[in-house]
C-alpha cells in the first residue's frame, strides 16, 4: 500500500496527538516505497524523508515537549546558559536494535549529553535517582541558609566586640 508524501507535510499538534500519520518513503536500499505510520503524537515534520530516498534506519519518531530548560553553567571561567534535564520519547521502526523498534525514553541530562534507550523501568530508575539528588539539593540548601545565618549573626557579634573593645579602650 503506497500513501501519498502529501500526508507527511504537516507534523502533529497537540490537536491531531491522537491520530497518527501514514506516509510513505522511498528506501534507498532497495528503491522500493516503504509505507510507515509515525508513533501517536509524533511531532516530527517527515516531509524530507518522503520527498528523498532515506535509509529505513533513518527513519524514526518522537514525542517531545519543547520547553527547554537552561541553567548557567561554568565550564571556562564564564557562566554560559546550557540546555538541561530534557526529555523525549523514541521510535526507530526500522532499526537494528529490536528494543528502539519500540517506543523508548531519551533523557538530556545536560546539552548534548544524552541517557537514551530508556525503558519504562529504566526511566523510572533515572527519575528516582534525580529525585535522591533534588533531595541532597534540598538538604544543602537548608544548610546553606543555616550557614549563611550564623555567619552574618557571627559577623554582627564579631563587630559588636571590636565595638566594645574600642569604646573601652
Amino acid at each position: 500500500m503506497t500513501h501519498s508524501a502529501t500526508t507527511a507535510t504537516a507534523p502533529s499538534t497537540h490537536e491531531s496527538a491522537g491520530t497518527p500519520r501514514t506516509w510513505s518513503f522511498t528506501s534507498s536500499v532497495t528503491g522500493e516505497q516503504v509505507a510507515i505510520t509515525c508513533m501517536p503524537g509524533c511531532t516530527i515534520d517527515h516531509t524530507r524523508d518522503a520527498e528523498t530516498p532515506s535509509h529505513p534506519v533513518d527513519i524514526y519518531c518522537w514525542i517531545g515537549e519543547s520547553d527547554d530548560v537552561t541553567l548557567p553553567i561554568d565550564t571556562t571561567g564564564t557562566p554560559e546558559e546550557f540546555r538541561v534535564l530534557s526529555s523525549r520519547i523514541e521510535v526507530h521502526p526500522f532499526a537494528r536494535a529490536l528494543s528502539h523498534r519500540l517506543p523508548f525514553a531519551v533523557v538530556e541530562v545536560v546539552d548534548e549529553h544524552w541517557i537514551g534507550g530508556l525503558d519504562p523501568d529504566g526511566l523510572e530508575m533515572v527519575i528516582n535517582t534525580l529525585a535522591e539528588r533534588l533531595d541532597a539539593l534540598r538538604r544543602t540548601h537548608a544548610d546553606l541558609v543555616r550557614a549563611r545565618a550564623d555567619y552574618a549573626a557571627e559577623q554582627v557579634l564579631s563587630a559588636l566586640r571590636q565595638n566594645k573593645a574600642e569604646v573601652t579602650a
